[in-house]
């Protein structure tokens, strides 16, 4: 064997699945199947240009110089391997896998991660099925198929001692098999929630279902039944049992927080890492093959639609609902979830058989380690399970309590405590007797903890205690009352839970079905909408509080704390602008949605949460109709900013226009007006005005200059800087971001002076200086990669690999480029025009300086990482720190 060349290379490895088993059917007749079996593939593999770099037993390790030959060497060898008569009719079937790639060349072969990557591919395939990589395929595209060949996406897959998924297809020809099961690799990418105890009692249940999914026997499958039967819970099961039945994996799609079909395909496109909206979540799952778990339909009377349009709009996704009532879909199978079964009888070994009790022995134990079951208790446990009808909602709750009070203590409880069936009407039995449960814990409580029980109801996701005290202060017995006895008495009650807040204090969470039942309570009194405005008046003293915290050195700590409150904020926010414009008080709540928007522009830009800014900004500018303040105007100019950052810079300018002239219809000549002058600024230059643009920032300076104690004036200079940089007045940008870093650092706004320290990066490779571009941004990404976002990942790639070509590292920047695509196809964010102009040079130098098949496989390499990977390699400090927060050069936002 001559020398072999170290450059991109197609490898190919095979084996016979099952030739253990072959050889002992065989006997001494399998020398002859394996000769003819290396006789088949030695033909394939020559006629085709290969390079036979091993033979071991019946494996084959050979190496091409195209996708295509490679492609059509195995086409041909599972052709001819399937028309070739065997002994005692037996069927040699051969796996195959390839990877296109680069590896060295050593002693006569292939070595390198290339080479184990093809043989994990091959491992991971079926006897007569070809299993290509992502790299692979990507050589195989623009029309370099073999003809008669095409490509099955297999999703993304998890293949031993690989470090990150690997995005795997199928080779099918018209006359090869084309079904296959799951492929052996350690599984598809699949997010579905860990429970912290084993399922108990539901084995019948989960091999039936099984059984149904996993021969297609329904692609919608609804778990009905009581709030508190377990549906979650045994769909959880089900899913981890069925995730290597679907080869692009099982995702888990919670709804206990969407309250119509918007919210519904919001919480699937961010399960998917897709753009939202109905049209591109179809269009991403009509390329799938995958489960998705459904959960806590029953409060959206909608979801019939969504799911149907799933339903017709895809062909290979599977549905697993949990609700409390069916879907009543032509496509649906209705599956009830009983109770769990509880004793026949009272004997110890009944008793012991019984999976209701199983699940509160497991549960007391949590809470009493010395819990046993035993003859003295087995009677009293019967009972207290028959007494609960064997629900798991019931069983836990009452279990929890075993920390304190015996079986026999509990069983007294129950049979004294009220059952709320004989009292509600037009409720199923089974949801009655959950109410019946939490109704027995709620009514063992005094007077006062009721009340305070069920205005904890309101809070979506939890609260902390300043929360609990903000509805509690109401003039009556409750005000001025300890929140923090408050919740440790609901605790013993097991009506709610605790969890470490990001804080260390103490956070409150109450279960959906827990919760949903303290809202009942507060519906039933007539007291809804007076303690959901306490809740939102006091999540707006929160915003407000905070929110000025984001302008300096204690960003992060701000921003943790605003995070945490992102679904009570946006309960707020939804119970503000859902009353009628005739409902009387309307014109208050739409006031507090407008002040809670203005607090909260500054977390909405400074996190780049520009779609959540823009959810809410829009209807709430839409109700203010022709109203002018400065809280509105506040809101036009951060709609601007998120419009100008999701591509949309005509719509932006609309309303940067109007809140510029607000502020001056207002006589507001100070910082605020300076920032909508930004905006307009921004989106006037992205709508190709670089002229009027120059004269907006102009202004913004000078107004910023005037005020600049009211706010970080060094934001406009920095922009200024920009300006100055795209048109080529290098040294006065670079003066500019010098002084505007030179006042962030001054000022303690350290998150500033590093978003400052970026764009002068960026600056330095427009000056020539790529070797300070290069060492300067090297410093920032590990801080950004400690608090990934994909809108900065995606410009920090760009930006970077635009600083690598300019060092002449091509290879390295295509495939950053290449990653940043796809990453920008997965999350829909599209590209400004200003950012398209400052990487279309490092496109068109990369494609000038290499040849044309090395930048398309680092392109394709590329597309086949993550962008995280690939930036970790160009670290400069990898000691861990302070993460910092940075904005894109020719993006909007603030420090």
């Amino acid at each position: 064997m001559g020398t072999l060349p170290s450059k991109t290379m197609t490898l190919l490895f095979s084996d016979i699945e099952g030739s253990t088993q072959l050889v002992r059917r065989l006997g001494s007749g399998y020398a002859a199947t394996l000769g003819t079996h290396r006789r088949v593939l030695r033909s394939a593999w020559t006629t085709n240009g290969g390079t036979e770099l091993g033979t071991e037993g019946d494996s084959f390790f050979v190496a091409f110089e195209t996708a295509e030959a490679a492609v059509s060497a195995a086409v041909q060898g599972q052709r001819e391997l399937a028309a070739s008569r065997w002994p005692l009719r037996e069927q040699v079937r051969v796996r195959m896998g390839l990877h296109t790639g680069a590896p060295t060349a050593y002693d006569g072969g292939y070595v390198g991660i290339d080479v184990h990557r093809c043989a994990r591919i091959a491992g991971s395939a079926h006897g007569g099925q070809v299993v290509v990589s992502a790299a692979t395929a990507t050589q195989l595209g623009n029309g370099n198929l073999p003809p008669g060949v095409t490509l099955r996406d297999l999703g993304l897959h998890q293949l031993k001692d690989m470090p990150d998924p690997d995005h795997l297809y199928q080779v099918q020809a018209d006359d090869l098999p084309a079904k296959f099961p799951p492929l052996k690799s350690i599984g598809a990418i699949s997010r579905i929630p860990v429970p912290p105890t084993p399922l108990i009692g539901r084995a019948t249940e989960i091999a039936d279902l099984g059984v149904r999914l996993r021969a297609r026997q329904a692609r919608l499958l609804t778990l009905t039944g009581a709030g508190g039967s377990g549906k979650t819970r045994l769909a959880l099961e089900l899913a981890r049992e069925c995730v290597n039945d679907f080869s692009d994996g099982v995702h888990f799609v919670p709804f206990a927080e969407s309250h119509g079909p918007d919210q519904m395909w919001d919480a699937l496109a961010e399960t998917l890492g897709t753009q939202r909206g109905a049209a591109d979540v179809l269009a991403r799952l009509s390329t799938l093959e995958v489960l998705l778990l459904l959960d806590n339909l029953e409060q959206l009377p909608e979801a019939d639609g969504v799911i149907t349009q799933i339903l017709h709009g895809t062909r290979d996704v599977a549905l697993v609902a949990t609700s409390r009532r069916p879907l009543h879909l032509a496509e649906e199978q209705d599956y009830p979830v009983s109770p769990l079964d509880v004793p026949a009888d009272d004997t110890l070994a009944a008793t012991q058989a019984s999976p209701a009790v199983q699940l509160f022995v497991q549960q007391a134990r949590r809470v009493r380690p010395s819990f046993h079951l035993n003859a003295e208790n087995a009677a009293d446990v019967a009972d207290l399970c028959r007494r609960l009808d064997g629900l798991p909602l019931a069983i836990e709750i009452v279990g929890a309590r075993a920390k304190i009070l015996s079986p026999r203590a509990l069983l007294a409880r129950v049979n004294t405590g009220l059952d709320m069936s004989s009292s509600v009407g037009g409720v199923a039995s089974r949801q009655r007797t959950v109410r019946a449960t939490i109704g027995w814990s709620y009514n063992l409580l005094p007077t006062e903890l009721q009340a305070a029980f069920t205005r904890l109801g309101v809070f979506d996701g939890g609260c902390d205690l300043r929360a609990v005290a903000a509805v509690l202060d109401d003039g009556s017995d409750l005000t001025g009352t300890e929140p923090l006895d408050v919740v440790s008495s609901l605790v013993d009650a097991s009506l709610v839970t605790i969890r470490e807040n990001h804080d260390g204090e103490p956070r409150v969470l109450l279960l959906e079905t827990v919760r949903a039942f303290a809202v009942d309570r507060l519906v039933a009194a007539a007291d809804l909408d007076t303690v959901r405005g306490r809740h939102a008046r006091h999540y707006l003293s929160v915003v407000n509080r905070v929110g000025p915290r984001l302008q300096g050195d204690r960003f992060w700590q701000a921003r943790e704390e605003l995070d945490a409150e992102q679904n009570n904020i946006r309960a707020a926010l939804s119970w503000c602008l859902s009353s009628p414009e005739s409902m009387s008080g309307t014109e208050d709540r739409h006031s507090l949605a407008l002040r809670l928007c203005a607090g909260l522009c500054g977390y909405w830009t400074g996190a780049f949460h520009f779609s959540e800014a823009r959810r809410w900004l829009e209807p709430v500018v839409a109700r203010a109709g022709s109203t002018e303040n400065v809280a509105l105007a506040q809101c036009l100019a951060v709609l601007a900013d998120s419009l100008i950052a999701l591509g949309e810079p005509d719509e932006a300018k609309r309303h940067a226009r109007r809140a510029v002239q607000m502020y001056r219809d207002l006589h507001q000549s100070g910082w605020w007006l300076a920032q909508a002058l930004r905006a307009l600024a921004l989106a006037t230059w992205e709508c190709g005005d670089a002229g009027e643009a120059r004269l907006l920032l102009q202004e913004a300076l000078e107004v910023g200059h005037a005020s600049r104690t009211e706010g970080p004036y060094h934001r406009i200079l920095d922009h200024f800087a920009t300006l100055e940089a795209v048109e080529h007045h290098f040294s006065r940008s670079l003066e500019l971001y010098d002084e505007a870093i030179g006042l962030a650092e001054a000022a303690g706004h350290s998150t500033a002076a590093g978003a400052y320290q970026y764009n002068r990066a960026c600056l330095f490779r427009e000056m020539g200086r790529a070797e300070d571009a290069r060492h300067e941004m090297g410093l920032l990404i590990p801080a950004i990669l400690r608090d990934p976002n994909t809108y900065r990942l995606i410009h920090l790639a760009e930006d970077y690999g635009a600083i690598l070509s300019a060092l002449g590292h091509h290879q390295d920047a295509a495939r950053l480029l290449g990653a940043a695509e796809a990453l920008r196809e997965r999350s829909g964010y599209r590209r400004s025009p200003s950012q398209e102009l400052s990487i279309v040079d490092v496109y068109a130098a990369g494609r000038r300086c290499l040849p044309s098949q090395d930048w398309d496989n680092s392109y394709a390499i590329g597309r086949a990482s993550t962008v995280q990977q690939l930036l970790a390699e160009h670290s400069s400090d990898p000691s861990p720190g302070r993460v910092e927060i940075f904005y894109q050069m020719h993006e909007p936002g603030s420090g």
